[in-house]
C-alpha cells in the first residue's frame, strides 16, 4: 500500500537516529467489530449500515498493520534508527501515572480514559494513553537494553511466566512529564 510507505516515509524522516516503540499488535482484525446491521429509529428490527460505512469497514479491514510495521522497521534501519515491537497488552487501560489498570478505565468502551483510581483520576484521550505507554515501555526496554548488551525486537509471545513478568515490571512504569534528560531535554522516543 502506498499509503505505508508514506506513513513509514513521514515517521522515519521526522524522528531520524531514535528507538521507536511499536505496539506488538496479533490478531487485530478478529479482536475489531465492525457493524453490520443498527437498530432501527422505532426500536423495532434492524437495517444495513450506510454505504459509505460499508466502505470504511472494508477500508480498515485491507490496511496492512504488519506491512507498516515492516516498511517502519526496514526504513528506520537505514537511517540509522531502530524499531522494536513492545507488548500491546493494556495499554490503553492502564494509568500512566499512577499504574492502575481496570477494563473501568475505559468508560463504555469509548475513546475517554478515566482513571478508576480515587486517588489519581488521570482523564486524557485512550489513544494518548495507549501511546504513553507504549513509549514507557520502549524505554524500558531501552534501560536493559544498555544495562545487559541485550536487545529484543520483539517481545517473546510463548513463553506465559516471562509474559506476566514483563506485565508486573510494566505495572511499576510512572509517566512523569517533568522528567527530563541530564541535558535538560526530554528523551525522544517515537511510537507507533
Amino acid at each position: 500500500m502506498q499509503a505505508n510507505h508514506s506513513i513509514a516515509k513521514q515517521i522515519i524522516t521526522r524522528h531520524p537516529h531514535v528507538l521507536i516503540g511499536l505496539e506488538h499488535l496479533t490478531d487485530l482484525r478478529e479482536r475489531t467489530k465492525r457493524k453490520k446491521r443498527r437498530r432501527k429509529r422505532n426500536g423495532k428490527g434492524t437495517e444495513r449500515v450506510s454505504p459509505k460505512a460499508r466502505k470504511a469497514n472494508r477500508v480498515y479491514s485491507q490496511w496492512s498493520f504488519a506491512e507498516l510495521h515492516a516498511l517502519i522497521s526496514y526504513k528506520a534501519a537505514l537511517s540509522g534508527a531502530l524499531a522494536i515491537k513492545v507488548d500491546a497488552d493494556y495499554t490503553s487501560k492502564a494509568c500512566p501515572l499512577c499504574g492502575h489498570t481496570s477494563d473501568d478505565n475505559r468508560p463504555k468502551k469509548g475513546l475517554l480514559f478515566v482513571c478508576q483510581n480515587p486517588k489519581c483520576q488521570y482523564t486524557l484521550h485512550a489513544d494518548l494513553i495507549g501511546a504513553r505507554n507504549v513509549t514507557l515501555r520502549t524505554l524500558l526496554v531501552r534501560q536493559d537494553w544498555i544495562r545487559t548488551g541485550y536487545l529484543s525486537t520483539a517481545p517473546d509471545a510463548s513463553d506465559k511466566e516471562a509474559k506476566a513478568a514483563r506485565l508486573s515490571r510494566y505495572a511499576e512504569l510512572r509517566w512523569s512529564p517533568e522528567v527530563t534528560q541530564a541535558s535538560g531535554q526530554r528523551p525522544e522516543v517515537v511510537d507507533v
